[in-house]
Formats: C-alpha cells, structure tokens, sequence
C-alpha cells in the first residue's frame, strides 16, 4: 500500500499546479505563437471540419479526414466525459469546472501543435499507408533519439493500463443494471477482440458508424435532464465561477475543497477526456488523406472543442442542476443517478448504454495505439503487432473483473510522465509548428488542390498517385 500512496501523492501533486503551467501554460505560449487561431480561425476551422463532413464527399483512397477523426474520438470520448467530469467536481467541486474548461480552451493549440507534427512527419509503411505518431515525430522533430523510445515504453505500460480500465468503467456501470460482472466483461472483451485484430482499418470502420451515433445518444439525453432543471442553471454557473480560486465548503454530501483541489482535478478530468499532450490520438490523425498537415490539425481543434467544451460541460451542468454532486454518490455513478432522478430509469439506461459505448470504443482505440508503440519499439513486423493485440485483449478482461477503480491512479500516474515527455518534444519544435501554419493560412485555397511537396515525393517514390 505504501507504493500506491507514494503513487497517489506524487500524481495529486503532479496534476495540480505543476501540469496547470506544462499543458495550461504550454497551450496559452501556443495560442500566443499561433494567434490564438483557437478564437480567431474558429469560425474557418468549423467550416473546413465538420462543415465539409456534411457537403459533398468526395471519393478518395485511404481514409477521410472525418473517418481519422471519429477514430481519434473513439479514444477521447470514454469514461473521462461522463464518469471523469463527474470527478472533477465530486473531489474538486464546481470549481473544478472552470479549470476543465481553461484546460480545454488552451488545449485545443495542443492538441493542434501534436497533429501538426505527426502530420509533418508521418511516412508511408510497407503496404504504402500512411503511419505516424510521437513514435516517429519526437525523435525526428527534435534529433534526439533517445525520447521516442522513452515515450514508447510510457505509453506502452500507460496504455495497458487505460484501455484495462475503460472495460472495467463499462463494466461497473453494466453491474449497476444487474448484468453479471463476468458475463459483461467476457462479452466486451470478445467485441473488442473482433474490433483490433482487423488493425487500423477494421477500427475506423467501426468508429466512423458508432461514435456519431453514441454521442448524439447521450448528448439528448443530457440536454432533456439540463432543460428540465433549467432554473437551476444560474446556479450552478455562479458556483463554478465563484468557487474556481476559492474551493467550496462541504455542503450536502459534499466534503469540501480547495483551490488546489479545483485545479488538480479541473486540469487532470479536461486533459484526460480530450488526450491533449498525451499524443496518442495523433497515430490515428496521422492515417487521414489530406493535402497539406494543417488540414488535419483543425480537426484537432475540432475533436478537443467538441470534447471538452461540448460535451464534458453538458455532464458538469447535468451533475450540478440536479444537485447530485451534494448527495452521498459515488462519481462512477453520479451521472446516472442525475439522469435517472430527473427522467426516471431510462436516464440511467441511457447513460449505462453511452458508458459502454464510450468506454469500449476507447479501449479498442488504445488498443491500436500500444500497437503502434510496440511495433516501433521492437520492430515493424506483422506478427509483432497481432501479439500485442493478442496482450492488450488477454489485459482488459482483467480490467473488466477489477473496476476501474482499481487502475485510474496508476493510469493517472504513466498519463502524466507520458505527457511531460511528448509535450517537451512539441514545444521544442514550435518554431515548425509556426512556420507550417503560416504556410497554410498564407493561402488555403492553394492546398485544395495541391498535395504538400514532402508527401507528393514520398508517394512519387512509393509508386502511388
């Protein structure tokens, strides 16, 4: 017990303040850089993303701009939007949410600056797919060949570890509805299976059909429970904004916090549920056909917006109009049970279902993410990645039996030492990063038409058109 409380001191302490300045303080240097193109190219960035997701599609090898995405969400929205959010309050009260929403604002130029580099640096595999990810982009970015087999092996035991506890959140919630806790994680387990063992293209097909679906699923049912406890709106803005610096008195159920509090678990809930600075999500965003990177850095922008500002809020608002947050509620179910006291049973169904959903389609996405890693760090060979899979699959049915409760400070713990490492190497390079965007920007229409010169003579080389 004395490692797992030297574990959870350290990452109380390295959530707090000190990754406020790394991811907070990083993003906000990004934003300046980058003129704070989150605000000011909003409008442009929307219109480029999911604006041209609903035009016209154009029929292209490899795969869309929005399929890469829907992947890249796949990770994002798991248990950190309904069960994580609901802990930032739960342990930093309303407070807490202010922080969540900083950390999203100013993670949307991190996540940027991450895509922007897997972009740059991808390449071609073997089977002529485009690949890329802080396994490639740190090493090449910066010239020091040491960091991305350090970041390998972090993410690597990092991911095991996740993806273990996105079952193991799907399951606690399925147990709540009375489903055996066995049955629910040897079905999950054997759906995954089915999911990976195709590789990346097996996952895109899966996440460009299901994510939509489940986040629509679960962003109607959290805008009926907000509606009908609209006059407790005002309310619950005022205590996010008026406790943010101060912390919140117990009150209800509700033990207490401090600024620090706040800040620790705002900053930590945003950062995990968007996986900005994490750079795991930018294998996904790297296989994305696009003419020039900048075009799949918006999507970046996009997925953290989304995320963190859209629908992490709609759970702080359901938590804290429906005052659950003051009751004696475990987190892990204090969404349900705001859902289920305002529209009865089908409002825990509904987040039960979006938790499975949500937490499934997560683990599956981790699952490709170690893969990648693990391939880069031992060798590229075939054989490799199904092993691993075959590793990653055996891991999360024993996540499934333990909970999540039983991992999320350990994954706190490798997220955070994964995070300093990936985002020393970003910031070292934001200089390209810079100099990619003003490229773009100078002239996107330019970039319709025409393919960037690095990928255009990579293809060439390759012998595809």
């Amino acid at each position: 017990m004395f490692i797992l409380d030297a574990i959870n001191a350290f990452t109380n302490w390295l959530w707090g303040i000190p990754m406020l300045i790394w991811i907070v303080g990083g993003g906000l240097y990004l934003s300046i850089r980058l003129g704070f193109l989150q605000f000011t190219k909003l409008g442009f960035i929307l219109k480029n993303t999911i604006g041209k997701s609903f035009g016209k599609k154009e029929k292209k090898e490899g795969f869309s701009s929005f399929q890469a995405l829907t992947g890249a969400l796949a990770s994002t929205l798991g248990a950190g939007n309904i069960i994580g959010t609901a802990m930032a309050i739960a342990f930093g009260g309303p407070g807490g949410v202010f922080w969540l929403w900083v950390s999203g604002l100013f993670c949307c130029c991190v996540k940027y600056a991450e895509v922007t580099m897997s972009m740059k640096y991808r390449r071609l595999d073997p089977d002529g797919n485009w690949e890329g990810g802080p396994q490639i982009y740190l090493t090449e970015g910066t010239g020091w060949k040491w960091i991305s087999p350090l970041y390998a092996v972090i993410c690597i035991v990092c991911l095991f570890l996740a993806a273990s506890a996105q079952i193991g959140s799907g399951v606690d919630n399925l147990e709540t509805l009375g489903a055996p806790r066995l049955a629910s994680t040897i079905i999950l387990t054997v759906l995954a299976a089915v999911v990976v063992i195709g590789g990346m293209k097996s996952l895109l097909t899966v996440t460009e059909k299901l994510v939509p679906f489940m986040a629509i699923i679960y962003m109607i049912g959290a805008l009926i429970v907000i509606v009908l406890n609209a006059g407790a709106i005002p309310g619950a803005i005022g205590a996010i904004f008026a406790s943010a610096f101060t912390g919140h008195a117990a009150v209800g159920g509700f033990v207490g916090s401090t600024f620090a509090l706040a800040v620790r678990w705002g900053v930590a809930r945003g950062c995990y549920s968007n996986d900005s600075g994490t750079g795991v999500t930018t294998i996904v965003h790297a296989v994305a056909e696009v003419n020039h990177p900048i075009q799949q850095s918006m999507w970046g922008v996009f997925e953290v917006f989304f995320d963190t500002i859209v629908v992490c809020t709609m759970t702080c608002l359901v938590v804290l109009t429906t005052g659950v947050w003051q009751l004696d509620v475990a987190p892990a179910v204090m969404t349900a049970t705001g859902f289920t006291q305002t529209i009865g049973p089908i409002g825990g169904i509904i987040v039960t279902i979006a938790v499975v959903l949500f937490t499934f389609t997560t683990a599956c996405a981790q699952i490709e993410f170690t893969v990648a890693q693990f391939a880069k760090l031992i060798n590229d060979k075939t054989s490799t990645k199904n092993t691993c899979r075959w590793i990653m699959i055996a891991l999360i049915f024993v996540g499934g039996i333990v909970g999540i409760g039983a991992l999320i400070a350990y994954v706190d713990f490798f997220a955070g030492l994964y995070t300093l490492v990936n985002l020393l190497g970003v910031y070292w390079c934001t200089n390209q990063i810079v100099a990619l965007t003003k490229e773009y920007f100078d002239d996107p229409q330019k970039w319709e038409t025409t393919m960037w010169k690095p990928w255009a003579d990579m293809k060439a080389r390759f012998g595809k058109k």
